[in-house]
């Protein structure tokens, strides 16, 4: 095939429209077939029609003028609008040159469609960064107003050494180049400017189109063209163009075509076939261009592009080929057949793109893609993206597992955010999040409260994660929502208990001596009541010191109870009989306009918790309820069984499960949030002064929290208020622990009893108690002397808790029990926190009597602890 054949084969198979006319009339000599496709005539009807047929009427003047002008072999003459049969606008950049055809002066046309790059301009503020062409502007003083991360590279200055500088100042050896030429000319007569230019330094040629700009400046694209101006001076005319191409061009003849014959044979590849392979042009020349294919070459794209290319129809594939060194890439490549001198299809021309860097960053994106929905199934998190351009936003499956709500197939409005969000913190939250937008930050943080489905709101820990474009502009966000309303309730639960534990702190010491006192001033009191029997007026006294100190023994019980350090006895319990068997005394508490139901299912679990320490709680919400229902209402004392899911954290552990829920709720006023915030907190109270002591809730919450279980409060300003009790239960089959007939127990005895007692007073006091009961005491001030002295017919060794010396009441009962085996022991304490307890309990067979005791019950607990069986600690 000689130079003439190849012209005639790379003109008509070249993909872009091509045409030659006549310079005098203008009319078309010949079109390719890429023309006859893009604007929709053929090519008998373009040799009937001129260029301006196709050109836009208000168009054709500057037509003339520019072919007029043009005097250049070559002419580059920028883009111009060509209209299709159809009546579309399409936007082309026009490059020719002349030539002579069939004996008249012509100029060959290449007329690439750049109607989508026309657009993207027009939009350029969004994708300039993306360009591969160096761009800036100049404003009207010639000063730098923007400059793309490509022009930095270009001009090896970083932008913000040039932005506000005059251009001339900053690149003075430019004033004497075409570059300062093009500017003012494109500024005088407002049209655009292209040329070509070496720049030294860099060292590179360019290529460069000044376009004037509404405010008096000018935009510039450059783009480097130095390999292309090398390649430039090697070819001429239509092989140089061919040549320049970035994209691989390769001919073959048209037969044989099959694969058995050896397939078709390449006569022809251009400069960039030998750059993308590795293959010389000798080694490929006369082989067939199935030589590329390798492994992961698809044979069902190789078999759909050999048939059509049987068919005689042009084709696009992609495709792997492989290099000389076997490394594969894809190629686009659009094949099209051609015929020389009218036979049918002689060759096939191939121009082939290499797309590597696009598959690959296609399928980074699917794999990326894929990831992150594997990632937004597989986490517990409630995973949003917003598209912020579309102001669309798109929620994985959990909003529905967490929350209630179904994503919808298509993208969520972002509003929905902002409905669900709790009206005290939509504000905060939004700010927030737009101040974040708006700053150069990447990372956003928020907590706050989410509406679910069902009405309730969880508190929500909120993640995201802002992407930004080269100009720093938010054009995405991906985060994470995590619920955290469980935590957050364990945290103000710890919070509560630190409160308690440093109540507990001052209320263990103050106890113990106080009880010490009240010990002795009631028995005492006791004695004067009774010696003072004739004497009205002085035994009144007395009782009011009886009455007194057991207000007094009531308020420390009291501070116990909130700092959960009083003494429980659990037993297996059935709320529901339980309260029950409270309605007389709960009527008898209410006044007659307060209704009192009682909700209690037959299948209630059993719990385990001190029964009396139930009916003081329940008694104290009673008052509490009666007191907000001053006109009149109706309590209601409500049980039913909660599952562990349904179930909130239990314990220091804050782990969840199965409990027994009592609900005391009233048709009361009600609390506003400040109140209800501090309901549980201990001495806090609303009643005037004298009327209420701060106590009953605190009171209530410690009991529940030392039995294991847990407190809410849910109220409203004038929708009254609902107590609830989360009792953890126990094992299914269990069985409640029968209540126990009281023994009737003497009054006094003759046994040996040790009393063992720190505090003088005490001690004193209960040596004189015992010994008018009948037994014979020995006492000791501690354990140390205790031990050392104890009897060998001891019966019953009575001995505080809490004592000093490093050695404490149940320390001494196991060494006493070591000592004297069978021995019964009670223990008295006002403050009984570690020594005994074990959670808050007393462990089976244990016996303790509180102080303050009264004399009766002093005398009770020594019988019965005397008649029972002896008690065995570890």
């Amino acid at each position: 095939m000689d130079k003439l054949d190849l012209r005639q084969a790379f003109f008509h198979a070249h993909p872009d429209p091509m045409w030659i006319y006549d310079i005098a009339t203008l009319a078309f000599l010949d079109v390719n077939a890429a023309a006859e496709r893009k604007y929709g005539w053929s090519r008998a009807e373009f040799l009937a029609m001129s260029l301006e047929d196709i050109r836009p009427a208000e168009d054709i003047e500057k037509l003339r003028a520019q072919i007029d002008g043009t005097t250049d072999a070559i002419d580059t003459s920028g883009v111009w609008r060509y209209l299709t049969r159809a009546g579309r606008m399409v936007f082309v950049d026009v490059v020719s040159h002349e030539l002579e055809y069939g004996g008249r002066a012509a100029r060959f046309v290449s007329a690439r469609d750049v109607t989508r790059l026309v657009e993207l301009e027009r939009e350029r503020t969004a994708m300039l960064e993306s360009i591969s062409d160096g761009f800036f502007t100049l404003d009207a003083e010639d000063r730098f107003t923007f400059l793309n991360g490509q022009a930095e590279a270009y001009l090896d200055r970083p932008r913000a050494e040039l932005l506000g500088r005059n251009v001339w100042e900053a690149f003075p050896e430019a004033r004497d180049k075409i570059f300062k030429a093009a500017v003012e000319t494109a500024v005088e007569r407002r049209q655009t400017q292209r040329f070509t230019e070496y720049l030294d330094p860099p060292g590179r040629w360019f290529q460069s189109a000044v376009h004037p700009a509404d405010n008096g400046g000018v935009t510039v694209y450059f783009r480097d063209v130095t390999a292309e101006r090398a390649a430039e001076t090697q070819l001429r005319l239509l092989e140089q163009a061919v040549s320049h191409l970035n994209d691989v061009v390769l001919i073959t003849e048209a037969n044989p075509i099959e694969e058995a014959s050896g397939g078709p044979r390449v006569v022809y590849v251009n400069d960039a076939f030998v750059r993308t392979t590795g293959y010389e042009k000798a080694e490929i020349i006369g082989r067939t261009p199935r030589l590329l294919q390798g492994a992961d070459t698809s044979q069902a794209e190789v078999d759909r592009i050999r048939d059509a290319l049987a068919r005689g129809e042009s084709v696009r594939a992609e495709l792997v080929n492989y290099t000389r060194h076997g490394a594969p890439f894809w190629v686009e490549m659009d094949i099209v057949p051609i015929a020389l001198d009218g036979v049918a299809h002689t060759h096939f021309v191939s121009v082939q793109r290499d797309i590597t860097e696009r598959r690959t960053a296609q399928e980074a994106m699917r794999l990326g893609e894929e990831r992150f929905q594997l990632m937004a199934r597989a986490t517990n998190d409630v995973v949003w993206d917003w598209d912020i351009a579309r102001d669309a936003l798109w929620w994985n499956s959990n909003l529905q597992d967490l929350f209630g709500y179904s994503p919808a197939q298509d993208l969520t409005p972002v509003e929905f955010w902002s409905q669900h969000t709790h009206p005290d913190d939509r504000d905060r939250v939004q700010a927030g999040f737009t101040a974040a937008l708006e700053s150069s930050q990447t990372i956003w943080r928020a907590e706050y409260r989410f509406q679910k489905a069902d009405g309730r709101y969880a508190a929500v820990a909120d993640r995201g994660f802002i992407i930004r474009d080269d100009a720093g502009r938010p054009t995405r966000a991906v985060g994470s929502m995590l619920d955290v309303t469980e935590r957050r309730e364990l945290e103000e639960s710890v919070r509560q208990s630190q409160k308690l534990e440093a109540i507990g702190q001052l209320t263990g010491g103050v106890a113990h001596d106080f009880n010490n006192l009240l010990t002795v001033i009631l028995n005492n009191a006791e004695g004067l009541e009774e010696a003072l029997a004739d004497q009205p007026s002085l035994k009144d006294l007395a009782s009011m010191t009886i009455q007194a100190a057991e207000r007094g023994a009531e308020l420390t019980s009291r501070l116990l109870a909130v700092a959960r350090r009083q003494a429980l006895k659990p037993t297996n319990l059935d709320l529901g009989t339980l309260v029950r068997n409270l309605r007389p005394l709960l009527r008898r508490t209410l006044s007659e306009d307060i209704e009192i139901e009682i909700v209690a299912p037959a299948n209630l679990w059993l719990v385990e918790a001190d029964s009396g320490q139930v009916e003081v709680a329940l008694l104290n919400l009673a008052i509490n309820a009666r007191d907000a229902m001053s006109g009149g209402g109706k309590l209601t004392l409500r049980l039913d069984n909660v599952g562990e899911g349904r179930a909130p954290p239990t314990g220091d552990l804050g782990i969840r499960r199965p409990c027994v829920r009592l609900a005391v709720s009233d048709t009361g006023q009600g609390m506003p949030k400040a109140v209800l915030s501090r309901a549980f907190e201990p001495f806090f109270t609303t009643k005037p002064v004298g009327k209420g002591s701060g106590l009953g809730l605190s009171m209530v919450y410690g009991f529940i929290k030392q039995t294991g279980g847990e407190a809410r409060i849910r109220s409203a300003p004038g929708k009254g208020a609902t107590v609830e009790l989360f009792f953890p239960s126990l094992a299914r089959g269990t069985s409640a622990t029968p209540v126990p007939a009281r023994p009737r127990l003497g009054k006094g005895g003759c046994e040996h009893i040790m009393v063992v007692e720190d505090d003088a007073f005490v001690r004193e006091n209960l040596t004189v108690q015992l010994r008018a009961l009948g037994y014979r005491v020995t006492t000791a001030e501690g354990a140390a002397e205790a031990l050392a002295g104890l009897p060998d017919d001891i019966d019953l060794l009575f001995t505080d808790v809490v004592m000093p010396g490093g050695m404490n009441g149940r320390d001494l009962a196991i060494r006493a029990l070591t000592l004297r085996p069978g021995l019964r022991v009670l223990f008295t304490s006002g403050y009984s926190r570690d020594a005994l307890l074990t959670e808050g309990r007393l462990p089976p067979g244990v016996q303790l009597l509180g102080k303050p005791y009264r004399r009766h019950e002093l005398a009770d607990k020594v019988r019965e602890v005397l008649d029972a069986e002896p008690l065995a600690l570890a």
